[in-house]
């Protein structure tokens, strides 16, 4: 370590011209090449250097004599520049050495210097002796470029992928790859730099041609190319990637290399796959859905897979609205996956099976060609879902109504085999459970007339053109009035009154038949308003109530209030249903709503008795008032043991339960006769009056007065 005598201070010394220093064409070519001389007297500890040296440290421009050779370098540096002296001085070996100096203005500077020893005029060690030259520039130059590196160093172990240089042929050897290739192949960067692996060897053989093409394609463009392929890792896991990259050219035009960034997106692509399905596929069922449906059916009208025969069918669940409003939604769905998982296995390996909502599926008969296939096909399906069905101890139907097209016999098109089958579908269900009909063109005209029906239907809900007409009832024992049945008939502008066998299709949806029924009901209690302001003794009305109207939950409490707000006392009304209202949607609120009406006191009739599924216990379940038999036992009353039988059998069990009975469709004196001789109460029909208008009541009443008097 270099030791300073403080006696050795002192002022400023000009330098010993035997050094050679002054001479004049030296120092002008030393200053012009920025460099500076120094020496230091390792004896004396004492340093001389020249007026360049001294601007270096920020000193005026003279030659200076410095009794501390080491103040003016920078803390840090300090030791090590010490001990470096000392090497050279001891060791007598040049150092070349770069640190950083503290001007006198506090100013850093990077400084180079070049050192080596000098014997005295004893011809023993004395000096270390050197040059000098700033290097702040170059030295702050290096040092952002080593942060700049370190930085993109830093940046490329970070990415979430591989950063590369490769040849610029097939199989793209790597001259450069980052140290992620590991993690994402499995080969270490050494084995790729090395050439003993090439990416085009674990690229997958699928995926190989599509890549190549597309980095030809960059090449010959001049542009970036960006690619999503496959690669075999060295395990033999399969990982999807996304490389990209940009041909390298050399002077003279020709691609050299191609640098690029590849990342993994095996999880992404697993996310848009799964967001993929669940976008194209039934959630409950796990089918494909109406959307992937219809592109696949496009697909195979529009030929994509070459010439094809095949038949599309339409399928709906018989029964299901039942089960689902009956036993829960939860059966319901129970229902529907069960019914998906038959279908499914019935189907052939090439069919296409598909829900398109609600209880409706599709099947796509691949390979048939004429009606019989179809029906061969579909009798295997229908067999396997007419299976038996357990559900909550429960045994149920898994049956269904099929409409079919045939493609090209019934279109070239999804639209016109969607269409042609949907109108297929409409007749099978029109004809019972279970059955297939394949698409007619009669069935057009079929078709046409159901939405001619909703549309006329639809019009008389807007135009107010519904007006009930009213069929008068007769006490047949003594003959007098009874009271009349409400009766649906509406307005056409052009024909005149009709009957609802020209609406009939409404009745079968919700929506229409409630606002029909709201009609009529409206209607009705405006008459009877009117004949009660006029003192007519009318008995009562019976309202045939639609089974949509059920399905409300609040019938009854709609119906009161109209009442009440007409000022009607409820004892005037009849409330009429079918023995089907029992079995329909939520039989649970059916009979919360009649024993609404009946404890408010509305009379229940239940209709057409024997002609349906209704069974003894919902006698004494609903809150009945009156049987009625239906017009086709009357009809048959005279020719017909048997019917006589059925009226006899049904008047004695509605007496015994304390339920009065009406019959309809009487025509005859002799049914009528008949009828009063087995207790019958009460008849209607055309013997007495057809329907008639509510401004032909009071005269009707009259008649009837009159006759009963005579």
């Amino acid at each position: 370590m270099l030791h300073v005598a403080p006696d050795a201070l002192g002022p400023a010394q000009p330098l010993d011209p035997a050094s050679g220093l002054e001479d004049g064409f030296l120092a002008a070519s030393l200053e012009a090449a920025g460099v500076g001389t120094w020496r230091i007297d390792m004896v004396e500890g004492v340093a001389f250097w020249d007026a360049l040296t001294s601007a270096t440290f920020g000193w005026e421009p003279l030659p200076r004599v410095v009794a501390d050779p080491l103040a003016q370098i920078h803390l840090e540096d300090r030791e090590w520049i010490s001990r470096s002296l000392d090497e050279c001085f001891e060791q007598g070996v040049e150092h070349d050495v770069e640190f950083r100096v503290v001007r006198a203005d506090g100013e850093s500077r990077w400084v180079r210097a070049v050192a080596r020893p000098l014997n005295g005029d004893d011809g023993r060690p004395r000096w270390v002796c050197g040059v000098l030259m700033d290097v702040t520039r170059r030295k702050c130059a290096d040092l952002a470029l080593e942060e700049s590196r370190r930085q993109l160093a830093t940046l490329v172990r970070n990415l979430p992928g591989v950063a590369y240089r490769c040849q610029a042929e097939p199989p793209w050897s790597m001259d450069y790859i980052s140290d992620a290739v590991e993690d994402l192949t499995g080969y270490p960067p050494a084995e790729w730099t090395s050439h003993a692996i090439a990416w085009a060897d674990i690229v997958h053989r699928s995926d190989a041609a599509a890549l190549l093409r597309e980095v030809e394609r960059a090449a010959a463009a001049k542009d970036r190319f960006r690619a999503t392929y496959r690669i075999v890792k060295r395990s033999g896991e399969i990982r999807w990637v996304l490389e990209q990259g940009q041909p390298v050219y050399d002077g003279e035009g020709r691609v050299a290399a191609f640098e690029g960034f590849i990342g993994d997106i095996t999880e992404q692509k697993h996310s848009e796959e799964q967001v993929r399905w669940i976008a194209n596929h039934d959630p409950l069922t796990e089918l494909p859905n109406r959307l992937l449906f219809q592109e696949r059916l496009d697909a195979l009208a529009a030929g994509d897979a070459g010439p094809a025969r095949f038949a599309l069918l339409l399928l709906d669940i018989d029964e299901f609205k039942r089960v689902n409003d009956t036993l829960g939604h939860d059966a319901g769905d129970a229902l529907l996956c069960a019914f998906a998982r038959r279908l499914k296995e019935a189907a052939r390996a090439d069919d296409l099976v598909a829900r398109l909502g609600g209880d409706e599926f599709a099947v796509v008969l691949n390979g048939v060609a004429d009606e019989d296939e179809v029906t061969t096909a579909v009798e295997s399906l229908l067999q396997n879902l007419r299976q038996p069905w357990v559900h909550g101890g429960m045994l149920l139907d898994c049956d269904a109504s099929i409409g079919a097209s045939l493609y090209p016999l019934d279109g070239t098109t999804r639209a016109e085999l969607m269409k042609h089958a949907d109108i297929a579908l409409y007749v099978a269900k029109a004809a019972g459970r279970g059955n297939l009909k394949l698409f007619q063109p009669a069935m057009r005209s079929e078709m046409q007339t159901r939405i001619s029906m909703l549309a006329l239907a639809r019009d008389a809900i807007d135009k107010d053109w519904i007006v009930p007409f009213y069929q008068p009832k007769v006490d047949l024992r003594t003959g007098a009035h009874a009271g009349f049945e409400a009766l649906l008939r509406w307005r056409h502008p052009g024909k005149g009154f009709q009957s609802p066998d020209t609406i009939a299709a409404a009745f079968d949806d919700l929506t229409i038949a409630c606002g029909i029924s709201g009609r009529m009901i409206d209607g009705v209690i405006r008459d009877m308003r009117r004949w009660l302001d006029a003192g007519l003794d009318f008995g009562h009305v019976a309202i045939n109530a639609a089974a949509a109207e059920f399905r409300t939950g609040d019938f009854a409490e709609r119906l009161l209030e109209r009442l009440a707000d007409a000022d009607i006392p409820p004892r005037y009304v009849q409330i009429e249903v079918t023995e089907t209202v029992f079995l329909g949607r939520g039989a649970e609120c059916v009979e919360r709503t009649l024993k609404a009406l009946s404890a408010a006191g509305v009379t229940i009739a239940l209709d057409d008795f024997g002609t349906g599924y209704a069974s003894l216990s919902h006698l004494k379940q609903f809150p009945v008032d009156l049987l009625k038999i239906d017009r086709s036992f009357v009809h048959d009353l005279t020719d017909r043991p048997d019917a006589a039988a059925i009226i006899r059998a049904v008047i004695n069990l509605g007496h015994s339960l304390d339920i009065r009975i009406v019959a309809e469709g009487i025509e005859t004196a002799e049914q009528q006769a008949r009828l009063a001789a087995q207790g019958c109460d009460f008849g209607q029909g055309f013997l007495y009056s057809p329907a008639v208008g509510a401004a032909e009541v009071p005269d009707l009443l009259a008649e009837r007065a009159l006759r009963l008097a005579g």
